[in-house]
């Protein structure tokens, strides 16, 4: 499954490969940048990292540190198995992270507040069940696991019998239920979880690690909705902050990827996005996705390349915007915990992350020991 793993991940894992760590003495540095309106200037650069927010990076261990200093504040262990490291481990508020301890049989999801506060414990998974994908409620008040008892593939050829299930977490009554169970070896994806509109979308996988479907469980009625993906394909689903909206980043033959969209509850309703990048990124708060493009040098589409233009598509009213202009790094990789900045990641003598302000323009140049795995607050 470890292969399938690195597979779903697309180019992430192998754009992380390549990470150089920095020396004690890295500095911050700001590539020049302009946008339509402004250029960018050496001492307004450096008002783009904010000491109220940081960064988890994702080496042997989970590693919080803030974007001003490279000072470790605080670590934690998360097991990885399967598909957990498609989870979405930040609560969209970036002040939570979730991870299981242990990840195998009887497996414990620990919630804990990013700077290090004292993990708590809200899910613990039956004695033969291990814990896999998960993600946080669109409120923050919740997580919805997938758990399984490891019967795939091998074992289900040899005649065992596989389990599946989805269980929702309240994280302030600490209630926890089952919401879906199958016995069919299909491995479930949490996406997102509408509290509100009382819905669960979560991806299918199977052997390989392509996504064969789409399920979507409506709470009131206990029913799931099935959506299969002919044929499956090699990709990633995320949900907009809000769970409105799911984005479906495809590889196309290990060449070029595809995007797509459709509203939470309704894949049916599918649309395509002309789109020439490696990955794209929800901005928190917003119907938008944004990528990078337009990168150098001329045809190099992934690291070490750099990108010139970070380019942001409204779904919900289909307007298409040049955000900037400049060098930014070749992956967009997410956003600041509130919004205010998209983060790139640049690759090459130096593992760089670069912080682009989405008001300004303005960018910072902040070198990382691994690789980006989310943004959180500090306080």
């Amino acid at each position: 499954m470890s292969r399938a793993v690195a597979a779903a991940g697309l180019v992430l894992a192998a754009c992380q490969a390549v990470s150089t760590a920095p020396t004690p003495s890295a500095t911050f540095t700001s590539p020049a940048i302009a946008s339509a309106s402004r250029t960018a200037s050496p001492s307004a650069t450096a008002s783009v990292l904010d000491e109220r927010f940081g960064f988890v990076l994702l080496d042997r261990d989970a590693v919080v540190r803030s974007e001003t200093s490279d000072a470790v504040i605080a670590t934690y262990e998360p097991n990885q198995r399967s598909f957990v490291t498609l989870s979405r481990n930040i609560s969209p508020d970036g002040r939570s992270v979730a991870y299981w301890q242990t990840a195998n049989n009887g497996s414990v999801l620990y919630v804990r507040v990013a700077s290090g506060a004292s993990p708590r414990a809200v899910f613990t998974a039956p004695p033969d069940m291990s814990g896999n994908a998960f993600a946080w409620s669109s409120d923050g008040g919740g997580i919805v696991v997938a758990i399984d008892n490891n019967c795939q593939e091998i074992c289900a050829v040899q005649g065992g019998h596989p389990k599946n299930e989805l269980w929702t977490i309240d994280l302030a009554s600490a209630a926890t239920e089952r919401v879906a169970s199958n016995g069919v070896g299909k491995t479930w994806l949490p996406v997102a979880w509408d509290r509100v509109r009382r819905v669960v979308a979560a991806g299918v996988t199977g052997p390989g690690g392509y996504l064969t479907g789409y399920d979507v469980v409506d709470l009131n009625a206990r029913a799931v909705r099935s959506t299969e993906f002919q044929p499956t394909v090699m990709g990633r689903l995320k949900a907009s902050s809000d769970a409105r909206f799911v984005l479906l980043t495809v590889a196309q033959g290990g060449t070029s990827t595809s995007l797509a969209w459709w509203p939470l509850a309704e894949p049916e309703k599918r649309t395509d996005v002309a789109f020439d990048a490696e990955a794209a990124e929800w901005r928190p708060g917003t119907s938008e996705i944004w990528w990078t493009t337009g990168f150098v040098p001329a045809g190099c589409r992934t690291a070490p390349c750099a990108a010139t233009d970070v380019v942001a598509f409204d779904v919900a009213s289909g307007a298409r915007r040049t955000v900037l202009r400049g060098n930014v790094g070749s992956l967009l990789v997410g956003f600041r915990a509130d919004a205010s900045a998209a983060i790139t990641e640049m690759f090459g003598t130096v593992h760089a992350l670069v912080l682009v302000d989405t008001h300004s323009g303005v960018t910072a140049s902040v070198p990382v020991s691994a690789p980006f795995a989310g943004s959180v607050r500090l306080r």
